[in-house]
């Protein structure tokens, strides 16, 4: 299956994966509090109460997550400001409670066909990953996101991790 080219250029543009994304914060400590002391960021770089850049390595590989300071945020559209880290398999079983003791609501986001809290992990089938969705203090949606090891599934979409692993448990006998 040949690439898709951009209609009318000749050259191609390669890259690795995202390196670095931005968010409008309110409260620039209290964002360091929560993306340095809670999410285990390093602070790169700090101008003052303007913004900060903050590093990390996402799958071996260094990622930066700049914040802006601003008066007011407008989330326009409920999937606004939405950021996905990937996080190893082994952990996401535990992430909700980790998330809970930090004072932190693992939440659905508003465009999922379930709402409210999440008691369990979901599974986009597509991918497959398995995620768990919060908000930071700014109400941006993070994610957590495991990829999982079996084949995608298309049509499983947005259902627990319980019914996967029981799906590809029934499916290995």
């Amino acid at each position: 299956m040949a690439e898709p080219a951009i209609e009318g250029r000749e050259h191609k543009v390669r890259h690795l994966g995202l390196f670095e994304t931005h968010l409008p914060v309110t409260d620039l400590e209290r964002s360091l509090e929560f993306y340095v002391g809670f999410l285990h960021f390093d602070l790169s770089f700090r101008d003052g109460d303007r913004g900060a850049l903050l590093r990390y390595a996402a799958a071996g590989r260094p990622c930066m997550l700049g914040l802006f300071v601003v008066d007011e945020i407008e989330h326009r559209h409920p999937a606004e400001y939405h950021v996905a880290f990937l996080v190893d398999l082994g952990e996401i079983d535990q992430l909700i409670g980790a998330l809970r003791r930090g004072g932190i609501l693992a939440q659905h986001p508003p465009t999922a066909p379930h709402q409210g809290p999440m008691t369990e992990p979901i599974v986009h089938g597509w991918m497959p990953a398995a995620a768990v969705f919060f908000r930071d203090p700014d109400g941006h949606l993070l994610e957590f996101l495991a990829e999982l090891d079996e084949p995608r599934r298309p049509d499983f979409a947005y259902r627990p991790l319980s019914e996967w692993r029981a799906l590809a448990t029934a499916e290995e006998r």
